[in-house]
Formats: C-alpha cells, sequence, structure tokens
C-alpha cells in the first residue's frame, strides 16, 4: 500500500537515481586528489599520534585538563562511550579519518563518560565526501535502500533510555532536578518529545507505542541492558514493530553559548537533530556476539537527515557513528535520535518533533 503517492529510495543519499550518479561521479572525479591527500594526512598522523601518547604518557598524570576530540562544544551523551583514539589501534582508517582537531576542555573524565559500552570509538568525520564516508564503513555507495512497515497492528515503538534527561530550565516553567538537566517529570523530559512524536506519526497514519519506563536507575550507566529488556518484551508482544526510535537530548558543554544553537522553520525556534549509529564492533573489532545491521540503520539515519536537511539546511548534525551497539540489533530500522541538547528548551525540542515525523512519512512507507 503507498502511503504518500511516492516512495524514496535511499543509498549514499537522498537525490534522485539520475542526480545520484552525476553527484557520485563528481566524488570519484575528485577522489584519486582526496585520498591521496587523506593517506597522505593518515601517515603525517601516525607519526604524530606516536609521539603524542610518548609524551602523554608523562604529562597527563598530574593534569586536571583532558583532550576531548569533538568538532564544536557538545558532548554526545547517547551513551558510554569514550576511549580516545590514542587508546585503540593506531592503523584503523576508521579511527584517524573521524578525528577532528582535538579541543581542551577543563572537566573530568567521568563527567562525561558516565555511559556503558566503554571502550568505543567514534567513526566522525563529516569533512570528507559521503563515497569516501561509505568505503571507509565498507557500505556499497550505489545500493538503494527502501524502508517499509507492515499495515498491521503496531508498527514503531518510541521509548527511552535515558528517561530522565531534560533541557534548559526556563523562568515560570522551572521542573524538579533529580540532576544536572534531568527530571522525573515526564512533562518536562525527553519523555514529553517521544509524546509529542508520537502524536505527530499518528496523523501521518503510523500505529505508535510510547514506552515511559525509567530505565536509569539504579545505574545510568547501565540503562542500556533494561531498555533492551524493554524492547524485546515489545517485540516478543508486538511481532509487528519494525522501528525502533530511542529519544534523547544530547549535551552542550557552554549552557549559554548553547541557547543560540537551533533552527527557524516556518517562523518556529526549533532544536537540531543528530543520529546515532552503532556497528557493535567494540574497541577491539570483536565487539558483540549479535551486531545491528548498522548498514541499513545508518542509511535510514541518512534518508532522514537528508530530508529534515531539505526543510531547513542546518537541522540536523552529521550522523555519529560509533562502535558501541546501542541495542540496534534488535532490527534492522533502528534510530537513536539526540533531540536538541540541554541548552534548548523544551519548546523548541517539541517543535522539532513534527519535523522527525514528517522526515519519517517521506522516508517509512506501508505495504
Amino acid at each position: 500500500m503507498k502511503r504518500h503517492g511516492y516512495r524514496r529510495a535511499y543509498g549514499a543519499s537522498s537525490l534522485s537515481k539520475k542526480a545520484k550518479k552525476l553527484v557520485f561521479c563528481q566524488a570519484r572525479d575528485r577522489s584519486f586528489f582526496i585520498k591521496a591527500a587523506l593517506y597522505s594526512a593518515i601517515a603525517l598522523l601516525l607519526m604524530i599520534s606516536v609521539l603524542f601518547v610518548g609524551s602523554a604518557g608523562e604529562t597527563a598524570s598530574g593534569s586536571d585538563i583532558i583532550v576531548f576530540n569533538t568538532v564544536d562544544p557538545l558532548i554526545d551523551a547517547s551513551g558510554d562511550e569514550g576511549e580516545s583514539i590514542f587508546e585503540s589501534s593506531l592503523v584503523d582508517p576508521k579511527l584517524i579519518l573521524s578525528q577532528e582537531m582535538p579541543v581542551i576542555y577543563g572537566v573530568d573524565l567521568e563527567e562525561v563518560y558516565i555511559e556503558e559500552n566503554v571502550g568505543d570509538t567514534e567513526i566522525y568525520f563529516d569533512v570528507l565526501p559521503e563515497d569516501i564516508k561509505l568505503e571507509i564503513l565498507e557500505f556499497t555507495t550505489d545500493t538503494p535502500k527502501e524502508f517499509f512497515v507492515g499495515a498491521e497492528g503496531p508498527q514503531i515503538l518510541i521509548y527511552h533510555t535515558h528517561t530522565q534527561e531534560a533541557y534548559r530550565q526556563i523562568e515560570g516553567e522551572e521542573y524538579v532536578e533529580t540532576g544536572s538537566w534531568r527530571t522525573a517529570d515526564e512533562n518536562q523530559s525527553v519523555v514529553a518529545v517521544g509524546e509529542a512524536l508520537k502524536k505527530e506519526l499518528e496523523e501521518y497514519g503510523y500505529t505508535v507505542l510510547h514506552d515511559t519506563t525509567n530505565h536509569e536507575p539504579p545505574k545510568l550507566s547501565t540503562s542500556y541492558s533494561r531498555s533492551l529488556e524493554t524492547m524485546l518484551s515489545y517485540a516478543a508482544r508486538y511481532q509487528t514493530i519494525s522501528v525502533y526510535i530511542d529519544v534523547h537530548r544530547d549535551a552542550y558543554g557552554n549552557v549559554e553559548e548553547g541557547q543560540k544553537d537551533y533552527v527557524t522553520v516556518n517562523g518556529e525556534e526549533c532544536a537540531r537533530v543528530m543520529f546515532v549509529v552503532g556497528t557493535g564492533e567494540g574497541k577491539t573489532g570483536e565487539g558483540f556476539d549479535e551486531k545491528p545491521n548498522y548498514e541499513s540503520n545508518y542509511k535510514l539515519a541518512l534518508a532522514l537527515t537528508n530530508e529534515l536537511e531539505s526543510i531547513q539546511e542546518g537541522f540536523t548534525r552529521p550522523i555519529r557513528v560509533k562502535t558501541g551497539r546501542y541495542n540496534q540489533h534488535v532490527s534492522d530500522m533502528c534510530l537513536l535520535i539526540e533531540v536538541g541538547h540541554n541548552a534548548n528548551s523544551l519548546e523548541q525540542a517539541l517543535n522539532t518533533a513534527k519535523y522527525i515525523a514528517l522526515a519519517l512519512s517521506r522516508v517509512l512507507d506501508v505495504k
């Protein structure tokens, strides 16, 4: 059954087949030069990193300042991961090419990396052309991907691994904190965003379930083990569910500065969106016994990223690929969505929910 009169197929981008071919041809024309430059950079980085590791061992022990690799003051709050590239294989191009220039923050390591799957590494290379990104991820660049759900029964589950994540306190709309930017008040946390997303998706005809279980107690760092139990329980009860959406909010290091980080769509301030995709490889490459279909999950995240960018340029941040699993092995359509961050307001995040639903309606068909 066709839902919206058209259906899009997504491989490396959301462009039409003809346009996509042109884009990839242009990218391949540049690829020789780009790859040569990258390989030269890899060799240089290898030499620098070896020197860095040697000196870091001598100087880091007495310092309160850590080096944190990122492109902005955002701290990925999706999960657990925190291994530095210098603690992993120095010859893995996935790791080397993913790194941006280091930014120094005077924060304690434990305050940043409090999540599970410790030792996960980050593949974050938005500066690269899409075809080279997917080569590094070992994807085929021109295989189309279509996304469907069945016509019967619940099709989508929305849930929250970090249920108490909340947004910036607003005068007159204060909430009781259970921690920094966290609350048990479901009307002020990411649970409210999940409920708004549910209602918007239902407007497009999807059947959506929203689980509000608090998966954080007794320990935040083991939340994913409990949200997995929730997912498997729903999967057993409703075998028609094929899309699982874990709604989070990210963390911004400078809350005052981060208040400027939003987009305006149709006159409304909207929190920006980032998708996190797990490969399940772990820091050694062996990882979990049951790994996600991360190619499918990545292409779904990419399709939605492209749709949101078509609505408003700058609506999204680059997809963040990590070697953790994030329970994304349960289905080949699993999404971890960071809807804004702690410097955004709840209203900005709620405004974004309608556009995530719109993007899903353009990508996800029913048959």
